[in-house]
């Protein structure tokens, strides 16, 4: 370093100075303890995904080091040009960092994500939960971690000038930042070719969020969704999906004559509009087979709902499974038993619900062409036609969407008068008694074919409505009460009045119809619809917060930390009353099939 005769220049430059060098060697200490991420994780499929590893473990922590070096200590050395002071407070930021660095790889070795403020919130509470109490006993470290950044401050301070005077800051500059930057690219080549030994590895540092550019080689034509799928196809069969699903391999018995299986999906449909009024032919069939009263969707909106159908995992999986296209252990199932499919939707399948999840594994030519405004009476006849085809030798799975044709309600807004209310709810009432006459039409069918007694049908709703404003109680309530109507062959029809959700559905076609024999929690998160088991909660939501239903409350929460709870009666409940054990079952639960 120059001196320059100017004391606050001189000054503010030798701070500088004694920063890079305190940063670099930050940077050391930051990636060994970042070591035990890649301990937790697991190594690698690849040779290439090992070097990947590492390469990214350097790039990603010199970039947050670096940070952190130019938002807070260069600008304090401008504003506290006094040596001995401005060295404490990096001791003291560096220390306190890294002890959030540490308490962060024991939650993701317990939990297998990374410090939010949710989790902050939870470590409030140490006493109601076990691990999150060994967690804060990695506060003790703290003196520990202080006391190396003090030796490493005083090391610096002596050794600088011979450090500066070697001049190999500028080319460990440049490896560390081409470190960053192989990094970012190679993880944009990796999600192009789905690589997946790279991909899978997205989450496993924190604050990690690597570039894609999927969409732009696509809108530029230089990646076809064809050649995506093939590229996927081809990875799973060499390399571990991005999730555990399932868990592990799922067996099977031999059944003796599979029955067939008709889901039929409405889109919004509330729970109180199965009655004599609004759809009277619906009700009529819920007397005469199983009526689920207090069933739940598994989110607040068309997408997650079927996802939540198909899959019976929550709505957090639907990223992984959306972009790596990870068909249904149902469908799989469903295919292993040589069933013939009739999809049918009147907003066409182009959708990632459809297309890119719950059916990516059949032959998708004949969706991605099917028309987006069928119309409801338009596919109900194409349903009919189809089933004439069907003959009486192979079982069938059949799928119907119906949609409300005016969409104009289902954004709720913060602004909703009464005669807002009244005027939506009209015509939604109208909508659903039209669609209760094509579901109508459907059950005569099956009947004149001679069908019904073989067939199982569900009808329910892919997710409600409730015309309140966003983020309301009212919402929080109704947004996934949703029907469940079933009729299955063989079993008596009957109310029933405990909870149930999206989730269990599959777990009850698996293990009642296909002759599955493992337990449902290796594919699912859900339970039989015929266990008469109580359950501690229920799980809904969007991508953006979680719904937990229970008994007794409704608790609301985000990855933002935001917690809140009601009751039954929209009534909010204090903070002090929030069950952390509970919402850290929930948060195990929502990362149980993560690698």
């Amino acid at each position: 370093m120059v001196e320059t005769g100017n004391k606050f220049h001189d000054k503010v430059s030798s701070l500088i100075n004694w920063g890079h060098w305190f940063t670099f060697f930050n940077i050391i200490i930051v990636s060994l303890i970042g070591l035990r991420y890649i301990a937790y994780a697991g190594m690698a499929d690849s040779f290439a995904g090992i070097i990947y590893q590492f390469i990214s473990l350097i790039g990603h922590f010199s970039f947050l080091c670096a940070a952190v070096f130019m938002l807070i200590l260069f600008p304090l050395a401008f504003l506290i040009p006094f040596p001995r002071l401005y060295r404490i407070i990096a001791i003291f930021i560096s220390t306190i960092l890294i002890t959030f660095l540490i308490i962060d790889t024991q939650i993701f070795k317990i939990y297998n994500f990374h410090l939010n403020p949710l989790i902050w919130h939870f470590l409030q509470s140490p006493s109601q939960v076990e691990q999150i109490y060994t967690i804060n006993l990695h506060y003790i470290s703290i003196p520990i971690i202080f006391i190396i950044e003090l030796f490493v401050s005083y090391f610096v301070w002596k050794k600088c000038r011979k450090l500066q005077a070697k001049r190999i800051g500028k080319p460990i500059a440049v490896v560390l930042f081409s470190a960053f930057v192989i990094t970012h690219l190679t993880f944009i080549w990796a999600d192009a070719k789905q690589y997946r030994p790279i991909t899978q590895q997205k989450a496993t540092y924190p604050l990690s969020y690597p570039m894609t550019a999927r969409t732009f080689l696509k809108n530029q034509g230089w990646l076809s969704e064809n050649k995506l799928h093939e590229r996927i196809s081809r990875q799973s069969n060499e390399f571990k999906n991005e999730l555990r699903y399932p868990i592990t391999p799922l067996t099977f018995q031999t059944t003796k004559s599979a029955q067939n299986i008709l889901l039929v999906t409405v889109e919004a449909l509330r729970a109180d509009m199965l009655n004599e009024q609004n759809m009277p032919k619906l009700y009529k069939l819920s007397q005469q087979g199983l009526n689920f009263k207090n069933h739940y969707s598994g989110a607040s909106n068309r997408a997650q709902g079927i996802f939540s159908l198909f899959y019976a995992l929550p709505n957090n999986y639907w990223s992984d499974i959306t972009l790596n296209y990870i068909p249904p252990v149902l469908l799989t199932r469903l295919q292993q038993q040589h069933y013939q499919f009739g999809l049918f939707s009147s907003i066409g399948f182009n959708q990632p619900e459809f297309l890119q999840s719950s059916f990516s594994n059949l032959k998708t030519e004949h969706l991605k062409n099917a028309n987006a405004e069928n119309g409801n009476q338009k596919i109900t006849k194409e349903w009919s036609q189809w089933l004439n085809l069907q003959n009486d030798t192979n079982s069938w799975f059949s799928f119907l969407y119906y949609e409300q044709p005016d969409k104009s309600f289902l954004h709720n807004t913060d602004h909703v008068s009464f005669m807002d209310h009244t005027k939506k709810l009209a015509l939604y009432q109208k909508q659903v008694l039209t669609i209760d006459q094509q579901i109508a039409q459907i059950i005569k069918a099956l009947k004149s074919k001679n069908q019904l007694e073989n067939t199982i049908v569900i009808i329910t709703g892919t997710h409600a409505v409730s015309f309140a404003k966003n983020s309301s109680a009212q919402s929080a309530i109704s947004d996934a009460h949703v029907p469940l109507v079933i009729l299955w062959p063989g079993e008596n029809a009957g109310q029933i009045s405990r909870m149930t959700s999206h989730l269990d559905i599959v777990p009850t076609l698996m293990e009642k119809s296909l002759g599955g024999q493992s337990n449902a929690n290796l594919y699912s998160s859900g339970q039989s619809l015929f266990d008469e088991s109580e359950r501690q909660f229920l799980l809904s939501g969007d991508l953006n917060k979680y719904v937990v239903y229970e008994k007794e409350r409704i608790t609301q929460f985000s990855d933002d930390g935001e917690v809140n709870s009601i009751d039954w009666n929209a009534n909010p409940l204090a903070e002090d009353k929030d069950d952390v054990t509970l919402l850290i079952k929930v948060v195990s639960q929502l990362r149980r099939f993560n690698r």
